[in-house]
């Protein structure tokens, strides 16, 4: 007799932030795309909070998140309902052994070393700022001080997905990011390595970013083949597009004009932000003021392969 089909996995997605300054409208329409998507297949979105960025974190910045959310009317599943909850169970540092279980892994494959050069060395020598391979046959112990781990790219890596928007995709990564940072010199786990990490363990299948993060993609995939993490290398993949500025670069929390808390302060509804977002979109004429209204409007396929400037 044959067995039936095992039932289609729920779309799990989540919202990732950083508290590392106010966000701003590429925020926001980062924050709509993923929340009507995951709606949209009846899914789970969970908040998740990226704070190993001691340097940058404020507790303003944190706050913002969660006011943004109300701001916007939009709702989550699972994840921290405010910043006290955030400290009490869900920060990054509480993971901390997570990700070092994923260190020890490339470690053991002889895949990691330590590495001095600072950005500055770096540049002298590299003008397009990409890593010359300075250290990766000096066979300093990972032990050394003052020092960051990085992982051996090996040379012709190229790695290919299926992005649900954009078709096949391939990126060299040899190239575009040689031999990346997993470990900071003040010790802790680097960007790839904890957002890897906590996808996992979150049990996240469907990843949303800005296409200006396909090659952290590529890099976590490639991290993911050598631990063997095909719960990551058989996610699904959405990289949709963001909002420049008139310039053509893209927005950065710098941007203060542009961040939601300053245009609130000079007034701005929630209707106008999402009366914005739809401009972006080239939706200005489906009459969209609030998330409902954005739900109702929005389709993969509809999204715009470029968006406006704002």
């Amino acid at each position: 007799m044959q067995q039936p089909p095992e039932p289609k996995a729920k779309v799990k997605t989540r919202l990732a932030p950083t508290p590392s300054g106010y966000l701003h409208l590429g925020n926001a329409l980062s924050f709509a795309i993923t929340w009507a998507l995951t709606r949209k297949q009846q899914g789970i979105l969970a908040l998740r909070i990226d704070d190993l960025d001691n340097a940058r974190f404020r507790p303003e910045y944190l706050q913002d998140i969660f006011d943004t959310i109300s701001f916007m009317g939009i709702d989550y599943d699972e994840g921290p309902r405010s910043p006290a909850d955030f400290y009490e169970d869900h920060s990054q540092h509480q993971r901390l052994s997570c990700y070092q279980d994923l260190l020890n892994k490339l470690v053991e494959k002889d895949m990691v070393y330590a590495c001095p050069c600072s950005r500055t060395q770096i540049a002298e020598v590299s003008p397009n700022g990409l890593y010359p391979l300075t250290c990766r046959d000096e066979g300093l112990a990972l032990d050394t001080a003052e020092t960051a781990w990085r992982v051996r790219v090996p040379e012709d890596t190229v790695i290919s997905f299926h992005d649900q928007l954009l078709g096949n995709c391939t990126v060299a990564l040899h190239l575009e990011m040689p031999d990346f940072v997993v470990r900071r010199k003040d010790d802790i786990p680097a960007y790839q390595i904890t957002s890897l990490c906590d996808d996992l363990e979150m049990g996240i299948n469907l990843i949303v970013r800005g296409e200006d993060l396909m090659i952290s993609t590529a890099a976590q995939l490639f991290l993911a083949e050598q631990v063997g993490a095909t719960a990551f290398t058989n996610a699904q993949f959405i990289h949709h597009p963001i909002i420049l500025t008139d310039s053509g670069s893209k927005l950065s929390k710098s941007d203060d004009a542009l961040s939601i808390t300053e245009m609130r302060s000079t007034g701005l509804t929630t209707k106008e932000l999402w009366a914005k977002l739809a401009y972006t979109l080239g939706w200005q004429d489906a009459n969209i003021t609030n998330a409902e209204s954005f739900l109702k409007r929005f389709t993969l396929e509809g999204l715009p392969r470029h968006i406006r400037q704002v």
